[in-house]
């Protein structure tokens, strides 16, 4: 009979230790496939672009998202679920009035930075750091595949003063349902293998 428990009791540690491997083998393969490439033009606001892909990547790092950024002119286009993004300058007025950028989230292509309106609300030398929030909050609307924002941190709908003053210190963080979505949204986009780079998708208005 203890023989008998023992092997019963042996037989259920195997197997509690070999799921667990197995566990541990997808979260180690989930963590080498959180990688996103994001092809931004460089023609504008170089090196504020620069300095901002910088802190924006290391934001996405420390959460497990590994950003490849790349020059629109080298972009990888032969990937999946590539993003793109554009920085314009100069822009009027009663383009999307009020916002810093746009980005189609269901579309999961493209996203529109207005760097004058960037530059407008903070000293030059924070430009960068709101630039890489703006950039870190759009890439998320792309990632999550809907619009929708959060109470605090990254993904709030308008940032205040109090915000952009914090963020000349450290980044402000993502909030724990984002960091949630995020992973299920990367974890959709490579289970469908979706074609990203490759969908008609809506034209940005003309300036």
């Amino acid at each position: 009979m203890a023989n008998r428990s023992t092997r019963r009791m042996a037989a259920l540690i195997g197997t509690a230790v070999a799921n667990f491997l197995v566990a541990l083998t997808g979260i180690n393969a989930q963590a080498e496939e959180q990688r996103v490439t994001v092809c931004i033009e460089s023609g504008v606001a170089l090196q504020e672009s620069i300095m901002a892909q910088a802190i924006a990547g290391k934001m996405f790092a420390d959460i497990g998202i590994k950003i490849d950024w790349h020059k629109e002119s080298k972009c990888p286009t032969e990937q999946d679920g590539v993003i793109h993004i554009r920085l314009n300058t100069g822009v009027t007025a009663n383009l999307y009035p009020g916002a810093l950028a746009i980005a189609l989230p269901y579309e999961g292509v493209r996203i529109q930075v207005f760097v004058d309106r960037v530059r407008i609300l903070v000293i030059p030398r924070i430009v960068p750091t709101l630039l890489a929030h703006v950039l870190a909050h759009e890439i998320t609307h792309i990632l999550e595949g809907v619009s929708r924002h959060s109470e605090t941190g990254v993904m709030k709908a308008r940032w205040n003063q109090k915000d952009y003053e914090d963020m000349a210190y450290k980044p402000l963080p993502f909030a724990k349902d984002d960091i949630r979505f995020l992973h299920y949204g990367l974890q959709a986009r490579a289970a469908a293998s979706v074609q990203v780079s490759q969908l008609a998708a809506p034209a940005f208005p003309e300036q």
